[in-house]
């Protein structure tokens, strides 16, 4: 199990030809909560924000990510119901997770996943930095009880 913040900021480097490619800036996940890629260049005013399939990843280790070849993709072509980490409109943290019922679990920290199998198995949450100091931070083991709303997260603890 491997967090998110963990792999952000990782050299990308291309075993064909031993050459760095870039950074890993975020993780996006598709409608599945599976991992889809890596982005590599943010898109912003004056680039175009490229990352790097999931198909293209061989390893992703302690001290840099590897991939097959250097394969970018635009990140136009992002389907739009993909979801990063941190990064553009729709991403992960600090969504607020919340009951079905009403409760409020925290805001969404980070993110754990299977490097195996590139689903997330879970949310690291907070409620705030004192809270954090003085009770820790919570962990929610994923499910198909959790949906990704367009602001929250929702879970439904009685199924």
């Amino acid at each position: 199990m491997q967090r998110a913040r963990d792999i952000i900021g990782l050299p990308v480097i291309e075993l064909k030809r031993g050459k760095e490619v870039g950074y890993v800036h975020d993780l996006l996940f598709n409608e599945r909560m599976e991992l889809a890629g890596l982005l590599l260049v943010e898109k912003n005013f004056l680039r175009k924000g490229k990352y790097v399939p999931a198909e293209a990843i061989c390893a992703i280790g302690a001290d840099c990510v590897t991939i097959t070849e250097r394969v970018m993709v635009l990140f136009s072509s992002l389907p739009s119901n993909w979801i990063c980490v941190q990064t553009g409109k729709a991403h992960m943290q600090n969504r607020m997770f919340i009951t079905d019922t009403g409760e409020q679990l925290g805001f969404v920290e980070d993110v754990y996943f299977s490097a195996e199998t590139g689903r997330i198995v879970g949310y690291e949450l907070s409620n705030g930095i004192l809270s954090d100091i003085m009770d820790g931070r919570k962990m929610i083991r994923s499910a198909p009880n959790i949906k990704m709303g367009e602001d929250t997260v929702i879970v439904s603890p009685g199924e």
